[in-house]
């Protein structure tokens, strides 16, 4: 740490057990299921430890969110059409794959009703399009997108479609070639400075 504080590695292994313990909560049971009691009986760890690390729920739910953010998002090449069909299809996997297609849901259902949903929502949407928006902005920067191009409008055009897709159509027909369909719309409307479509090629 840069102010030459170590972080007892003990503090850092109960912290990853009781990640993976959560995350193989939310995957085997749903993300109903995570609660501090239910993940202390799935990690073997107290409550009071749980509680030490996580006062609220809602502490633990926003640290895996995160953990699996950092799991899932890609690195930038700079190849711009790479980039994005790369960071899409992290984004389609963990929607369809890692269970986390329902806590999105549910958060963002929760969010209109709840002010701390509200505030997980917000940190999830931003983490969740991080990569995305650095995407863009460096899209832009090169000349390779329109100089007026607004990351925060191109992220729901870019996550949009997958989203729908997957929420109202089924994973089945919400494939890689489906990504490159979005990606390759998007690009042929945000490369000519156009407002994009409101719905990607089927």
């Amino acid at each position: 740490m840069s102010d030459g504080l170590s972080v007892d590695p003990r503090v850092v292994r109960t912290r990853h057990d009781v990640l993976a313990a959560a995350r193989s909560v939310l995957l085997d049971e749903g993300w109903e299921r995570v609660t501090l009691a239910r993940v202390a009986e799935r990690s073997g760890y107290a409550r009071t430890t749980l509680y030490r690390h996580w006062p609220q729920r809602l502490d633990l739910l926003r640290d895996l969110i995160r953990e699996e953010g950092r799991l899932t998002h890609t690195s930038m090449t700079g190849d711009l059409r790479a980039d994005l069909v790369a960071e899409l299809e992290a984004f389609r996997a963990a929607l369809t794959t890692t269970g986390f297609g329902r806590v999105f849901v549910a958060i963002g259902q929760q969010a209109g009703d709840d002010p701390e949903f509200a505030d997980l929502n917000r940190e999830m949407r931003a983490e969740g399009g991080r990569v995305l928006h650095a995407i863009v902005v460096d899209g832009v920067q090169r000349g390779e997108l329109a100089n007026d191009l607004r990351p925060d409008a191109a992220i729901p055009q870019l996550v949009g479609p997958v989203l729908f897709r997957h929420l109202f159509e089924g994973d089945d027909v919400l494939d890689s070639e489906f990504v490159m369909s979005v990606v390759d719309w998007f690009l042929a409307a945000a490369r000519e400075g156009e407002p994009v479509a409101p719905a990607p090629p089927a």
